[in-house]
């Protein structure tokens, strides 16, 4: 998400939060259910031992919180590649993704939880993110 090549990210929960959100790159990385060429697309080879790990890596903006099979038609390569979007799963879709420059440390949670940022996201963004320029850019449009 943080290389704005994904736009939905997908849970087993629905929420009815709307706004401002936080992407954080877990301290286990999952490689049994990683997008492993879309990974290798964004990050290079060496991904596994190169991605950010227990930090928030981009925030952007919850929008949606969809059924999966709602947008499972309207889906980039690289959604398709990074998301589980079975029938029964819900897609958050997150807009106006912006990279935190110097990922910031955060012990991360089961859920959503508050967060407050201080001032560490005072000129650590990146530009805002996108996502068919992202996807283009890494083959995955």
């Amino acid at each position: 998400m943080a290389a704005g090549v994904k736009r939905h990210e997908t849970r087993h929960w629905a929420t009815s939060y709307r706004g401002p959100i936080a992407i954080h790159a877990a301290r286990t990385l999952d490689l049994a259910g990683a997008p492993d060429l879309l990974c290798e697309a964004v990050s290079g080879r060496f991904w596994p031992k190169e991605m950010p790990r227990g930090v928030v890596v981009a925030v952007g903006y919850l929008a949606a919180c969809d059924p999966a099979e709602k947008v499972a038609d309207h889906l980039t390569p690289a959604d398709r590649a990074a998301g589980n979007f079975d029938r029964g799963r819900f897609a958050w879709r997150i807009e106006d993704i912006r990279r935190v420059l110097d990922p910031i440390p955060l012990v991360g949670r089961q859920r959503l939880f508050n967060w407050s940022a201080g001032g560490a996201l005072d000129g650590n963004l990146g530009p805002m993110l996108d996502h068919g320029v992202q996807c283009r850019r890494f083959g995955w449009a």
